[in-house]
């Protein structure tokens, strides 16, 4: 990864735009996680994700994801996608931004933050009780109404459908369906949840990015 010049990080004046804890479901796994989202600059944003599996805190883990915006010559947003965990794993990609997909993605933001859930009762590993794990929206389709996003959502249709996500990343979701058809390979697969990471990042601008990431990231 390279060096970006004059950058400048100033931790009181970050702005922090999404501060979340939620838990998840993930085939026959509950993820209980923490995520924190700032703002470093109108150019820099960072996603820092804590989780931990099954209520066992034993099995915490951490890591970063981050963007960095530029403009290039053609007025093109163009994205330095970046992932950190410890000092032993850093990786960067880069991406660009259309104006249709900053709109769709503006648009599913508003109606995801209606949606979802908040729920001021919410200790972590809730969903281990079976009661709450049974009517928990965590085990469908994601809020701001995702079609592909979601335990139990999508599914081996997303191969053939011609239903399009709600925005980049419900879209990222149904790729990621269509590659366990169609690969025929059963839970868990690296390189599936891996390309589902990775296209999570270049989404621009999901609400619903940490629930996706915390269940997707540096799972393998």
């Amino acid at each position: 990864m390279q060096h970006m010049e004059n950058f400048r990080f100033d931790g009181e004046q970050a702005e922090v735009i999404q501060a979340i804890k939620f838990d998840v479901v993930k085939h026959e796994d509950v993820i209980s996680a923490k995520t924190l989202y700032l703002k470093v600059n109108d150019n820099v944003h960072i996603r820092y994700i804590v989780r931990h599996l099954n209520g066992d805190v034993e099995t915490t883990n951490d890591f970063f994801i981050g963007e960095v915006s530029r403009l290039d010559e053609e007025n093109n947003i163009i994205v330095t996608n970046f992932r950190a965990r410890h000092d032993n794993y850093v990786s960067s990609f880069e991406s660009q931004l259309t104006e249709e997909a900053i709109a769709l993605g503006v648009e599913a933001e508003r109606k995801a933050k209606e949606e979802f859930p908040f729920d001021e009762s919410y200790v972590p590993g809730m969903l281990l009780n079976q009661e709450v794990g049974a009517e928990a929206w965590y085990q469908g389709c994601l809020p701001g109404g995702y079609v592909w996003c979601g335990d139990d959502c999508g599914g081996s249709a997303a191969c053939w459908s011609s239903t399009p996500g709600v925005n980049g990343l419900d879209n990222c979701c149904k790729t990621h369906d269509c590659c366990y058809s169609r690969l025929g390979v059963s839970y868990p697969n690296c390189y599936c949840d891996q390309k589902l990471c990775d296209c999570s990042q270049a989404a621009p601008f999901a609400w619903n990015k940490a629930i996706v990431q915390s269940a997707m990231c540096f799972v393998c």
